[in-house]
């Protein structure tokens, strides 16, 4: 098939999950399927890794760069666009995309994730539509905890507009593919009209290799991409609330985090307790390695989690909240910890520490999920069936 796979970012660097999930996906599918990529970049310095990209017939990038402009904050302010929408309503994208589909014979176009359709033209073909999130249900949680009661009626209204606009393209679309049960639920009950399909998030089996720790340690590990509000959340639970309760629980406990754009008052709050941070490391399976927990505390929903994933796939006990389980195929205590008070959590962490036998029988369960229901040749195939039924239906 001849697919014009349309991107939010540039799969290169899978630093983050959306990233992780296109470059895997791509990879494997452009060797059965002839894919150009058009991808939004944000620096120069991303035209770089094009050539990382290689397995794509072409790959052309389009410039949007910082979100943060004038431009874009006053197309949403004055129109009908959510914030977020109107960083991605670009011309150059809507020109692209027409060029290609007026000079080639495209059987679909992947878009990925919905927050692009502005940037669509009208086209005489089926479009599927990835979403990694309920974009709306993640900034809804974002704002009940906002600090500032004033901004609060803003970013709410910026809310609805988000939920308006994603009912609409979900209606619009061919085929809506989720990444959990738990978002497909969403989509198919908020448009009753919509084609909906599951396709989860992955683990590289190979990469991400099964080494359990033999000997209980004190090394406590989170992991995120701070672009997303979700992470800097977790991170700042951790810091406020649940990490003073740990080290008065245990002695000599450790905690350690990894990921970009990690904001500067984070930085100096984890230093201040203590711990260490890394923005860029050499192997993050290392890290996975060389820890004896991974603490996920999520508070704001939605799609599935690298980072737990990660986790299962290496051996390292994890705890979550039920949030943070949501949408993967495992049972609460059985193939991790879960807990939402954050005294449970303190217990679940000690837990994991401590119980060297529940240790070993979890993360065994954990890696077993993982590769039943992660691989990223299994992901691939499912999303390839969705593109032949929707050719076949349109």
């Amino acid at each position: 098939m001849k697919i014009l796979f349309v991107s939010a970012l540039l799969p290169y660097p899978p630093h983050q999950g959306g990233q992780v999930r296109m470059y895997n996906l791509l990879k494997k599918l452009a060797l059965h399927h002839d894919i150009t990529l058009l991808s939004f970049i944000r620096v120069e310095e991303e035209k770089e890794y094009l050539k990382k990209l290689d397995f794509c017939r072409r790959v052309i990038p389009i410039w949007r760069g910082n979100a943060w402009q004038p431009q874009y904050v006053f197309k949403s302010f004055l129109g009908n666009k959510p914030f977020l929408y109107a960083t991605y309503d670009n011309d150059q994208m809507r020109q692209t995309v027409a060029q290609e589909v007026t000079r080639d014979s495209y059987d679909l176009i992947h878009l990925e994730p919905s927050y692009v359709w502005p940037s669509l033209p009208v086209v005489n073909l089926p479009v599927v539509v990835t979403e990694h999130n309920i974009e709306s249900s993640i900034y809804q949680g974002y704002v009940v905890r906002y600090r500032l009661p004033f901004v609060r009626p803003f970013l709410y209204w910026d809310v609805l507009k988000l939920r308006w606009w994603e009912r609409r393209v979900w209606k619009k679309a061919s085929h809506i593919v989720a990444v959990s049960e738990t978002d497909a639920d969403v989509i198919r009950n908020t448009t009753k009209a919509a084609r909906v399909s599951v396709v989860p998030n992955g683990v590289d089996l190979s990469q991400f290799t099964f080494q359990p720790k033999k000997k209980p340690g004190k090394k406590i590990l989170f992991v995120g991409y701070f672009g997303w509000l979700q992470n800097r959340d977790a991170l700042g639970y951790i810091l406020d609330v649940l990490w003073p309760k740990i080290i008065k629980s245990q002695q000599g406990m450790s905690l350690r985090v990894i990921g970009k754009k990690l904001p500067k008052n984070l930085r100096e709050k984890i230093t201040s307790l203590g711990g260490s941070y890394g923005e860029e490391v050499e192997d993050i399976v290392v890290e996975y390695h060389k820890a004896d927990c991974l603490l996920a505390p999520i508070r704001i929903g939605g799609g599935t989690r690298y980072k737990i994933l990660e986790a299962m796939a290496t051996g390292l006990p994890v705890v979550t909240t039920t949030i943070g389980a949501q949408g993967l195929a495992v049972s609460s205590n059985k193939e991790l910890f879960v807990a939402d008070r954050s005294d449970d959590i303190v217990k679940a962490v000690s837990e994991a520490l401590a119980n060297t036998k529940l240790r070993r029988e979890m993360t065994k369960r954990a890696r077993a999920v993982v590769e039943k229901n992660y691989s990223w040749d299994q992901l691939a195939k499912k999303l390839e069936r969705v593109w032949n039924n929707v050719k076949k239906t349109s």
